[in-house]
Order: C-alpha cells, then sequence, then structure tokens
C-alpha cells in the first residue's frame, strides 16, 4: 500500500508541475505609435537587452512567430522594437508579444501591446 503512494508522490516530484517556486513574469505594456506612417511598438528597456523572440497575431491567419536564439536584435531605449516585415494592415485588431532578455541566467521580461487599425490607431489593453 505504502509502495503505490511512493509511487505517486515520486511521480507529481518529477513531472516538474508548477508551484510557488516557479513563477512566469507578469507582461508589461508597449506602447504603439505611428512613426513615418509605419507602426512603431517601444517600451522601457535597459543598457544590454535584446529581443529573443516575438509573437504577431491579428486573430486570423497572418501570424509571426519569430525566436532569435542564435541572433538576438540588441535595441536601445526609445528606439521601435522590430517588426520583421510584419504586414500590419487596416481594419485589424493585433497583439503582439516580445520576450526581452539581458543573458542567459537570468529571467526575460515579456511586452506585450494589443491595439487596432480599424479606426486610425486605437491601443488597448492586454
Amino acid at each position: 500500500m505504502y509502495k503505490n503512494y511512493s509511487v505517486i508522490v515520486v511521480a507529481f516530484l518529477l513531472s516538474g508541475c508548477p508551484g510557488p517556486g516557479d513563477r512566469i513574469p507578469p507582461k508589461e505594456p508597449a506602447n504603439v505609435t505611428l512613426k513615418d506612417n509605419q507602426i512603431c511598438i517601444t517600451a522601457p528597456v535597459y543598457a544590454g537587452e535584446f529581443v529573443s523572440s516575438v509573437q504577431f497575431s491579428d486573430g486570423e491567419n497572418n501570424n509571426l512567430l519569430k525566436t532569435l536564439e542564435h541572433d538576438p536584435v540588441y535595441i536601445t531605449n526609445g528606439q521601435c522594437l522590430p517588426t520583421f516585415g510584419y504586414d500590419f494592415q487596416k481594419g485589424h485588431t493585433y497583439t503582439v508579444f516580445y520576450t526581452i532578455e539581458k543573458n542567459a541566467t537570468d529571467s526575460g521580461r515579456y511586452l506585450s501591446a494589443v491595439f487596432s487599425t480599424k479606426n486610425g490607431l486605437q491601443q488597448m489593453n492586454p
């Protein structure tokens, strides 16, 4: 009987289930504006930080997921975050996510923004 309980306990310990020590960093809001008639996404960044992944979606079929594992894009504060040629079109609502990292040992930060191009550019709360 104790053997069965031991197997169950060991299975839970080895499964890697999230617990109180597994914190997912909260998403931080990014700002969306138009700059030179192009979408410009900005957020506070710190020296040495880089974009390690991006995800853009209009909720339909126009999606982009890009991981920059071997080719990170370094950014500076106030600079528009890269959009990698994503085709933002009028009349859609977009959700964007960026993973920002500083090094391999610290946990990254997640930036997000939700905005619409249906009636001009309107930013919404993520």
